[in-house]
């Protein structure tokens, strides 16, 4: 009796269920062409249903004609609960105005007397939850003092980077930068202004980087940059910018609740990848300038080679 009564109002309770359903329902004929487009799916898309349907191609809400074509076969595979089906499937959507949105797709094709008809495909927004993974990700990857990369990161970029240096022999440069006379200032001023001294020189690093750099808390006052593209002399040029124009601001007195602070500087070293480089012994001849510089007064940029020899 149930079954009957379903039955009896099959259409309209289908079409009820189609418009009231949270996520996009795309049908699509056996040649591509939209023939369901629901109201959420309008929202998604912010396209009209009646400029959709027999309108436009399964390919033009998916941009590329490619991917299309993937979605296709993975429907046919086995790998998604066997031919027909396909599930937690991410792609990109393309909305009117061109901009993308990133979607879980969830498809079954469509039968009549074993013949494919065409498909039905559930589009889950998945904006929300990209935002939310793109913030965890950039905690975990963020010092949370200076807003710069953390030494986790770091580690993961400069493999990277070296690679991708060799690849195509292009030139790879790494600063290593210590504050000079930190610890008096944390001594003196008290943590709070230690962090500020800290902060000062992460938001300086922001502000003059090129975008394609990259710069690092490594730990306490130690900071690294990553500079693709770049050879020793630009590098060398880089760091003592960067060594200037902390000096120039720097905002506090050298007199400081009766006691004399002296003002922080940067001790930096330079080093270039050699051809055959890895990550550790880059660090560490980096880090060997860095201490140099440090050695011979501070406020000033060490260069050092492959071979290990000062400029």
């Amino acid at each position: 009796m149930y079954r009957e009564s379903i039955q009896a109002c099959d259409k309209p309770y289908l079409e009820n269920l189609v418009e009231l359903c949270p996520d996009g329902i795309v049908a699509i004929d056996r040649t591509g062409i939209i023939t369901v487009f629901n109201q959420a799916a309008e929202k998604l898309t912010r396209r009209v249903a009646r400029e959709v349907v027999g309108h436009l191609n399964i390919t033009d809400l998916y941009g590329d004609p490619e991917v299309a074509r993937e979605i296709k076969r993975q429907l046919h595979a086995d790998a998604h609960g066997g031919p027909g089906r396909l599930d937690n499937y991410e792609v990109l959507v393309t909305r009117a105005d061109g901009s993308l949105v990133p979607i879980r797709l969830a498809a079954t094709l469509i039968y009549r007397d074993d013949s494919e008809i065409g498909s039905v495909d559930f589009f889950h927004d998945l904006t929300a939850r990209k935002k939310i993974e793109e913030k965890l990700r950039r905690l975990s990857i963020t010092d949370s003092l200076t807003g710069l990369y953390n030494q986790r990161y770091f580690h993961v970029s400069i493999a990277a980077e070296l690679e991708r240096a060799k690849r195509y022999a292009r030139p790879l440069s790494l600063i290593c930068c210590d504050i000079d006379h930190f610890k008096q200032c944390n001594d003196i001023m008290g943590h709070l202004e230690g962090d500020n001294v800290l902060r000062l020189l992460g938001k300086m690093l922001v502000q003059n980087l090129r975008q394609t750099d990259m710069a690092f808390r490594y730990g306490g006052d130690e900071f690294f940059v990553l500079l693709p593209e770049t050879d020793l002399e630009d590098a060398a040029r880089t760091a003592d910018k960067i060594r200037q124009l902390y000096n120039t601001q720097w905002p506090y007195d050298l007199e400081y609740d009766g006691h004399t602070v002296d003002r922080a500087s940067l001790s930096m070293g330079v080093t270039l990848a050699a051809s055959d480089e890895n990550s550790e012994r880059l660090i560490k001849r980096a880090d060997l300038a860095m201490y140099t510089a440090k050695r011979e007064g501070g406020d000033q940029v060490v260069t050092l080679t492959d071979t290990v020899t000062s400029d």
